[in-house]
């Protein structure tokens, strides 16, 4: 295995490619505990845990496992049509180590995005066979009956599909209702509710099975994920 130089370091963690990596260094842009590095190819026996790169501390993994609280109006899409990108809303040395959401919510949909640059993960996390619950609350244009509840645990069939998808479970939060579906087919949650006369106003994934949309993040506010959180999901 090649040596760690600090071009290394770089390009792998998004900042261009070693050419780049050694612009940036010989401009004076790269520290690490304060003391301005100015060989590009000084080697590291180990990883550095951080480096400042133009003033931004930063991380140095090269695996990203990342937690998004998206906003309505962005897509997620690294070419993005009618609204922004979800990726504009991380650093842009992420795109370029290669991160891909895990699944997909809907432009005028919110709430918890999972994404990462490591395939067998998103993998995994999508598969059907991993039996993830994803949840998610939502408001609707007219009460909410027992009788549409009882479909929709029941199962219903949706235009195009061959079967019939159902609501793992039902809770009730005040104004509105938490639905868990196992599944991730084109737009569900709206289209099964649909299914039953109904119509949602507004939507927001709060979870994908264990891991949860944490409260202190602000929409569009992101943060790694934890090993914990990675390890109950993978």
């Amino acid at each position: 295995m090649p040596a760690l130089t600090l071009e290394r370091l770089l390009a792998s963690i998004g900042y261009g490619s070693r050419k780049e990596a050694r612009a940036l260094v010989r401009m004076g842009l790269v520290e690490i505990d304060g003391k301005v590095l100015e060989d590009p190819f000084v080697e590291f026996a180990e990883r550095p845990a951080t480096i400042t790169v133009n003033g931004e501390e930063v991380t140095t993994q090269e695996k990203l496992y990342v937690m998004l609280h998206k906003p309505t109006d962005v897509e997620c899409s690294h070419n993005a049509r009618d609204h922004q990108s979800v990726y504009s809303l991380l650093p842009d040395r992420f795109s370029a180590m290669g991160i891909q959401s895990v699944g997909r919510l809907d432009a005028d949909s919110e709430g918890l995005l999972l994404l990462s640059n490591q395939g067998d993960f998103i993998h995994r996390v999508e598969s059907p066979k991993k039996g993830l619950l994803k949840r998610y609350r939502v408001t609707l244009a007219r009460p909410f009956t027992p009788e549409q509840e009882a479909e929709l645990l029941k199962g219903v069939m949706l235009k195009g599909e061959r079967r019939e998808v159902l609501a793992r479970a039902i809770e009730r939060d005040g104004e509105s209702v938490i639905i868990s579906i196992g599944e991730g087919l084109y737009h569900q949650v709206r289209r099964m509710f649909a299914a039953v006369g109904n119509h949602v106003e507004t939507l927001e994934r709060i979870s994908i099975g264990p891991v949860s949309l944490d409260e202190s993040l602000g929409r569009g506010g992101w943060r790694f994920l934890t090993d914990e959180e990675i390890q109950s999901v993978s």
